[in-house]
């Protein structure tokens, strides 16, 4: 019988997350992911990670004498990356937020790419890197490019849609990429955005509610999940499905 395992990956550096925010979205997917997989986490910290975590060194990234900021993600486009060869993997962000079955992400299997739709196609990038999929090795050339002139790679990120002084993997894609699969339409959505979180000079009024049809909810930019879990925080509403969902 052919392995139809699939496979989670989350990456780890710095202080901004911590293994209880690891260990919770990997719980999260064990309730909202009904397809057989394998959490997978990347990083130097494996104190207090969950045991059904497989955990994997962060690469070396000392090539290159400039901010790669994101450009640690792309490690993702290795050949055999965490030797996975030929097999379906999300990458995703640690702050996101799933509330509903997430077996979409794995629709399609002949895409050998996926990404969640940009925030503003318009004026930022057709995808938004926090959320994606693809099959291990299928486009090698997106890491052997970075890895050919990464300086070059950090300067066409600073010019790509006013990206920031780093390497900005969504953008690198978007530059990169002729075409770009996007998930379904809806279920990957933005709390800024589609929550109408944010008013201009007052806090707002009333909670913050799903869309109907969103399973992943992206807390992409200044807003973390904790801000809005318990009440509203600055500009922000309320969000109580995040209590109820954001756990262990």
């Amino acid at each position: 019988m052919p392995d139809t395992t699939v496979h989670i990956n989350c990456f780890k550096w710095g202080a901004l997350y911590s293994a209880d925010d690891v260990n919770r979205l990997r719980g999260i997917f064990a309730r909202q992911l009904t397809i057989p997989h394998v959490f997978h986490c990347v990083t130097n910290e494996i104190e207090n990670l969950r045991s059904d975590i497989v955990t994997h060194p962060l690469p070396d990234f000392s090539f290159t004498g400039r901010d790669c900021g994101n450009g640690r993600k792309l490690a993702i486009f290795m050949p055999d990356f965490l030797g996975l060869q030929g097999k379906l993997m999300v990458q995703i962000d640690i702050d996101m937020v799933l509330i509903g079955n997430v077996d979409f992400l794995f629709d399609r299997p002949e895409d050998d790419f996926m990404i969640a739709r940009g925030r503003n196609q318009a004026s930022n990038t057709r995808g938004h890197s926090a959320v994606q999929r693809l099959r291990v090795g299928a486009l090698p050339h997106l890491w052997g490019d970075f890895l050919a002139d990464p300086d070059g790679v950090v300067y066409r990120c600073q010019h790509h849609r006013g990206a920031p002084g780093h390497v900005s993997d969504q953008r690198y894609l978007d530059w990169k990429l002729e075409e770009m699969p996007i998930f379904e339409e809806g279920s990957v959505v933005y709390f800024r955005q589609d929550y109408s979180a944010f008013a201009s000079d007052v806090l707002p009024d009333g909670e913050a509610v799903p869309p109907e049809g969103a399973r992943i909810v992206s807390f992409a930019g200044r807003i973390e999940p904790q801000m809005v879990m318990n009440g509203p925080y600055d500009t922000c509403r309320h969000a109580p499905f995040v209590a109820r969902h954001w756990i262990e």
